[in-house]
């Protein structure tokens, strides 16, 4: 028994449509008079806003062009799907896709990995064009962005691949058929999945190149200026992966981690006379020139708080207000739910509930007790105030309002204070339950008992053929500039 190597794990996507671990995700096929930003099945019988928020992807039998592209539900309504941003061209009849939302069973469809040539080679097929009979499967994302080489070795009848300028890595034969046979690059850990007809492949030896690059919103969407909208007031939304060691042989993945990723961009300062209060206001930095320029988040790490940045110009980062923030309750009478707005019957203060945890008590009762993630915060709600939802009231403040992102406490920011960009995301750990986990109704609703954050998860020793929950949690203010290009990805390691 070895340690299981790189590819032995695979993260697929989490749907609450898939009714066991690992069965498929279900097909769809689209009906006629679709549009690019309408994609109608009449066997989506679900109720209205079932779809909002979901991922989708369109794969075999589609009109040319479109297997392998992503889209991203805004709205569901009788048997209709309405698209965040137009497709490249409009679904035909009969044209096929699947959709991604939920939590539930993990299924068999793994994230997906590089895009090749602009391709996803695990829905369009991406083939050699030197190296004939050579069918690439999967890119592995720790190829990163950049040039692919495969290389046909005939003498030896062997398949070797690199990044770059890299050296190749160890060959992998190419004799009796294989299929979804693995090549790893120089450094062991970045792969590529393929398949191979022995009898196509070339006379004498032969490189294939390929430009390999990230996709983007097949798992997080990017944002798409409907969700950041002043009258929408912000949102949190909640995705789903589900990590599987492959192994085969009883290998153990030990000390199984995962990280988020993040956008790229030095770590730098707050620049002499630069400050920052809980406010809107621009934030003067010693060097953020190779910071995105607009849409993304930074953390003080000297002051354990973090901030939206509407947009960078030069080395000033514009800065949102902090009007997200959290606030205890006790007494709970009538239930609070997901987006009631809520009232202090004292203060006057106003907030839009994004979460709300009840941690012990029930409102039947009239002893729930817990917390809220608040968001449009307006004013302070007061220890001991009544909270009322419109006239009725439903709870009681356990303490005093706090403003803040994502888990932190809001302060003021000062000179030479440490900043650095922050992942667009927070992850936590699931539990599942005779291999299901928690299917929240809603993608703004979160999984009940999961701890959000942005610092490494040890999810333990992974045994072969077992599984573990990765949640996603995006964070994401009323009034912030789209970005496109989003990135989240997940980084296992293990020893």
């Amino acid at each position: 028994m070895g340690t299981p190597t790189a590819e032995k794990l695979k993260v697929c996507y989490a749907s609450k449509q898939v009714a066991a671990d690992s069965d498929p995700l279900p097909t769809y096929t689209a009906d006629a008079a679709c549009t690019r930003t309408v994609i109608k099945d009449a066997a989506l019988v679900e109720a209205n806003d079932y779809w909002n928020g979901a991922v989708g992807y369109c794969t075999g039998n589609v009109t040319a062009g479109l297997a392998g592209e992503v889209f991203h539900v805004q709205d569901f309504a009788g048997g209709e799907l309405t698209l965040s941003k137009p497709t490249s061209v409009a679904l035909a009849a009969g044209d096929t896709f699947k959709l991604i939302l939920g939590g539930g069973f993990g299924s068999s469809q793994e994230v997906f990995g590089m895009a090749v040539g602009g391709v996803l080679p695990e829905v369009a097929a991406v083939v050699g064009t030197n190296v004939t009979g050579l069918t690439i499967n999967k890119v592995s994302p720790r190829c990163g962005a950049g040039t692919l080489s495969l290389f046909f070795d005939q003498s030896e009848s062997l398949l070797y691949a690199k990044m770059g300028a890299e050296a190749f890595g160890v060959g992998v034969t190419t004799a009796g058929n294989p299929t979804e046979a693995v090549v790893f690059t120089a450094d062991a850990s970045a792969w590529v999945r393929f398949t191979i007809v022995t009898a196509s492949l070339p006379v004498g030896d032969q490189t294939d190149t390929f430009t390999t690059s990230f996709p983007t919103g097949t798992m997080t969407p990017d944002y798409e200026g409907y969700e950041t909208a002043e009258s929408a007031n912000g949102k949190s939304r909640y995705r789903l992966e589900v990590a599987r060691n492959v192994d085969g042989a009883a290998g153990v993945m030990v000390g199984l981690n995962v990280n988020i990723d993040k956008p790229t961009g030095t770590a730098t300062t707050v620049a002499g006379g630069g400050s920052l209060g809980t406010g809107a206001g621009s934030l003067a930095l010693t060097d953020a020139s190779d910071w995105p320029t607009r849409g993304y988040w930074i953390r003080n790490t000297t002051k354990t708080d973090c901030r939206p940045v509407n947009y960078r110009s030069g080395n000033t980062a514009v800065c949102m207000a902090v009007n997200w923030g959290t606030l205890g309750f006790d007494q709970g009478s009538v239930e609070i739910v997901v987006g009631a707005t809520i009232e202090d019957a004292t203060s006057g203060a106003t907030a839009i509930v994004d979460q709300i945890t009840v941690a012990t008590g029930a409102w039947g009762t009239s002893d729930a007790a817990g917390s809220m993630i608040l968001r449009a915060v307006d004013g302070t709600f007061g220890n001991n105030n009544v909270i009322n939802v419109g006239a009725t009231p439903s709870a009681v403040c356990d303490g005093d309002s706090a403003l803040g992102f994502r888990g932190m406490t809001a302060v003021a920011w000062a000179a030479a204070d440490a900043i650095e960009i922050m992942s667009d995301a927070d992850i936590g750990a699931g539990t599942a339950v005779a291999d299901e986990y928690e299917s929240p109704t809603a993608e703004t609703l979160a999984p009940d008992g999961v701890t959000f954050g942005t610092a490494q998860i040890e999810l333990g020793h992974l045994e072969d053929g077992a599984h573990a929950g990765v949640w996603r949690r995006e964070v994401i203010p009323a009034g912030m500039q789209a970005r496109a290009g989003v990135s989240d990805d997940t980084i296992y390691s293990w020893t």
